[in-house]
């Protein structure tokens, strides 16, 4: 579990993404949908891999790139 916790924290660092936004995303799995921490981590790696945090961002405006 801790080595998906470090994954998680350097795909954040790596794609500028807020980690409170990555836990506020990881705790609506786990309380909303009943996942336990470690599925929603793993799911939320899914997202970072297959491009969709990047794309919420960019359709949010926060694309980590100075405008």
């Amino acid at each position: 579990m801790d080595n998906l916790k470090e994954k998680l924290l350097k795909l954040c660092e790596q794609h500028k993404t807020s980690t409170e936004g990555i836990n506020y995303l990881i705790n609506y799995y786990i309380n909303s949908l009943g996942w336990t921490e470690e599925e929603a981590i793993k799911y939320t790696i899914k997202l970072f891999d297959n491009g969709t945090i990047d794309e919420i961002k960019i359709i949010g405006g926060t694309d980590g790139r100075d405008n």
